[in-house]
């Protein structure tokens, strides 16, 4: 297999497991919230253009899902103390719980289709899942490829 079809293969297969979790979790917010929340409780806090940047959106739509979270009390905005002009936007103790209420859903919702996986399966699994959060680690911030 090229490299080439490789990596849609690969990205195809991420895509829908991703989405076939979401819907088997029905956890009730939208794939973005749910990314803005875990990202700022792994990152800490973010200004607006941040957390734009880090789910390529534009700036207004960030602010928009930012103030949905905000009106849901998952997330908080207090002055950036770096730049009067900025605000940092930070998850919440609600967020906090609302996050882990959200991957319990989805460990049990997707843990009877990996339980039916057999040890080399799941030892795959588990190691590819330790290369692709590499690869996000250390290649996330870049720009897009031209």
């Amino acid at each position: 297999m090229s490299t080439h079809d490789f990596s849609q293969e690969l990205t195809l297969a991420c895509s829908r497991f991703v989405r076939l979790a979401a819907r088997r979790a029905d956890v009730g917010v939208s794939s973005v919230s749910w990314r803005v929340v875990s990202t700022i409780e792994q990152s800490g806090p973010l200004r607006i253009s941040e957390i734009a940047d880090r789910e390529r959106v534009t700036r207004p739509t960030a602010t928009t899902v930012v103030k949905r979270l905000e009106e849901e009390g998952l997330i908080s905005r207090s002055p950036d103390p770096e730049d009067s002009r900025s605000v940092l936007v930070d998850i919440t103790a609600a967020g906090r719980a609302k996050l882990a209420e959200w991957r319990a859903r989805m460990d049990a919702s997707l843990d009877p289709i990996l339980d039916s996986l057999d040890e080399d399966e799941r030892r795959s699994l588990t190691e590819a899942a330790r290369i692709l959060a590499r690869i996000v680690e250390t290649h996330d911030s870049e720009p897009p490829a031209p």
